[in-house]
């Protein structure tokens, strides 16, 4: 269990009572401190709850009769500080969840996940855009949609950033910093891994421990001092031996 001396107040939306009753048993069990205002059943009430009170996080679930926790967000005035969603959609839902950078967590919950969850959104206090919203919205509902944007979380709030645009990412500690094609860099409280898992499948490739590149910006390799990869910007990234077999085959994938 967390402790901590301030108080945090939440409520929980999810048309589900047997649902929405283990989640505030889950969150109770993992923070001392925490107080659940209300359970919602019906997101009509939660709204005209919201849109007069202010909580530290809202537990919204998405799939609801009448109106879903994308459309409430949207209807709200103002957005609450930290949402959580709690989903059961299947793979390509969480795969829209994190492209947009949206907190999640899956039924049944994992205590041990919100527990991250709940900390994650007491520290950084970032409030969804409604744009972010509807964008997440958009592509949850559409299967067929093309990820040409990720969303990175900043200091209050979200950054979408063009997939295309994106040059390089390097490592340090448990952070990334992304250099883009205009040469301006953005730094996330993210490890590396994360842009790895989020970038594979666009032609990213993890050529070091700390090094993330864009295939599309190299301008050369040079297998000589080991490898060497210099892109269009004249940055160069040096390629761990390691992973020199599976780059050279990468490569020769990539331009066929």
């Amino acid at each position: 269990m967390i402790k901590n001396e301030k108080n945090i107040t939440c409520c929980i939306v999810d048309d589900e009572i047997n649902c929405a009753e283990v989640l505030a048993y889950e969150v109770k069990k993992v923070r001392d401190n925490i107080e659940v205002l209300h359970l919602f059943t019906d997101p009509e009430e939660a709204f005209v709850f919201l849109q007069s009170n202010d909580v530290d996080i809202v537990f919204l679930d998405i799939e609801m009769p009448h109106m879903n926790g994308f459309e409430l967000l949207e209807k709200l005035d103002s957005v609450p500080r930290n949402v959580i969603f709690t989903t059961a959609y299947d793979q390509y839902a969480i795969q829209a969840f994190r492209y947009m950078a949206i907190d999640y967590l899956l039924k049944p919950v994992d205590r041990e996940l919100l527990s991250e969850a709940m900390s994650k959104a007491i520290t950084q206090q970032r409030t969804l855009e409604k744009k972010v919203i509807r964008d997440i919205h958009h592509k949850v509902v559409s299967p067929n949609t093309v990820f040409n944007k990720i969303a990175v979380p900043v200091e209050h709030g979200y950054l979408m950033v063009s997939i295309s645009d994106i040059v390089l990412c390097t490592a340090s500690s448990n952070y990334a910093t992304i250099l883009k094609s205009d040469g301006k860099k953005i730094t996330i409280s993210k490890p590396l891994k994360y842009l790895s898992e989020l970038l594979s499948t666009h032609g990213f490739f993890r050529v070091h421990q700390s090094s993330l590149i864009n295939i599309n910006y190299m301008e050369s390799y040079s297998k000589i001092d080991g490898g060497i990869i210099t892109l269009t910007n004249g940055v160069s990234v040096a390629i761990a031996r390691s992973k020199k077999h599976a780059f050279e085959q990468f490569i020769a994938s990539f331009v066929r």
